[in-house]
């Protein structure tokens, strides 16, 4: 990934901004960054950090981009809206480099049958949904992002190892309930791999090709770790938040044609087995 002039401007640096910010910079590449909790970023890296909120547009965001070779938005949209594209349309408009933004497979229909790819087409059922397409549709008009949809993310401090250390597990009974994951690293590499050969517009789904039960990742982890895993608790008796209810009436199979056809990526992590089994053993 070349010279070392590459520059990425990342707007978010959260869970998976601050993984990708790293990778990259630990490659010789140049990091500006907004975030909502500038005082929470340990900088000891030389990125230039600028913070960001929901309401003010960003101090010279302009001079800022004409630094960058590299955009990429990891922020959801807040209130139905994209809360960056609302405030520098303009500015989005003129960035002539590469762009992504990383959107989620809610975007997807449910689908209880078959599988879902990049090919089928988005029909949102949630209001979450709704506002990722809209988001991404902004996104795509501004500046012909190539728009990352991720399905559930886990990685380091965010597992289900803690959940089951601490007792909070819950395994919700849904039969045949499946879903799709997919770890840090691979989100990370895989963006990376997009940006060495960008096509701009283009779909990707970010999701390991092996989707399973949450009953079976639990129990999986429980046997890692020599724990019992929690009794499953019927649906209607667990009392879920909205979001968590829209997960559990969510139903899809994701894979992608793009990764393995076009980008010719593996995965380090190809299952939830590879992928908890290494967590465990480095204790994350």
């Amino acid at each position: 990934m070349g010279h070392a002039q590459q520059t990425l401007f990342i707007f978010g640096l959260g869970y998976v901004g601050l993984h990708l910010a790293q990778q990259l910079s630990d490659k010789g590449w140049q990091i500006i960054a907004t975030t909502r909790t500038p005082e929470k970023i340990k900088n000891d890296l030389g990125w230039q950090i600028l913070p960001f909120t929901d309401t003010a547009p960003i101090d010279n965001l302009s001079s800022h981009l004409a630094r960058a070779t590299h955009l990429i938005s990891t922020i959801g949209p807040v209130a139905g809206q994209d809360p960056v594209i609302a405030a520098h349309k303009a500015q989005l408009q003129a960035f002539a480099g590469w762009t992504g933004y990383l959107s989620a497979t809610s975007v997807y229909p449910d689908m209880p049958d078959g599988w879902v790819d990049e090919d089928t087409p988005p029909t949102p059922a949630t209001v979450r949904g709704k506002a990722r397409l809209h988001a991404e549709q902004a996104w795509q008009e501004a500046c012909g992002a190539e728009i990352f949809r991720i399905a559930g993310i886990y990685g380091p401090g965010r597992n289900v190892f803690k959940s089951l250390y601490d007792g909070s597990a819950r395994i919700i009974d849904k039969p045949n309930h499946l879903f799709n994951r997919i770890h840090q690293s691979d989100i990370s590499q895989i963006i990376m791999a997009a940006m060495q050969s960008p096509e701009r517009g283009r779909i990707l789904n970010l999701a390991d090709m092996h989707p399973a039960s949450q009953a079976d990742l639990f129990h999986f982890a429980a046997s890692l770790a020599g724990l019992t895993p929690p009794e499953p608790i019927p649906l209607e008796q667990a009392n879920l938040s909205e979001m968590g209810r829209s997960f559990y009436t969510a139903q899809r199979k994701i894979r992608s044609k793009i990764l393995g056809q076009t980008l010719r990526y593996s995965f380090t992590y190809p299952d939830y087995k590879a992928g908890l089994r290494a967590l465990f053993e480095a204790g994350e």
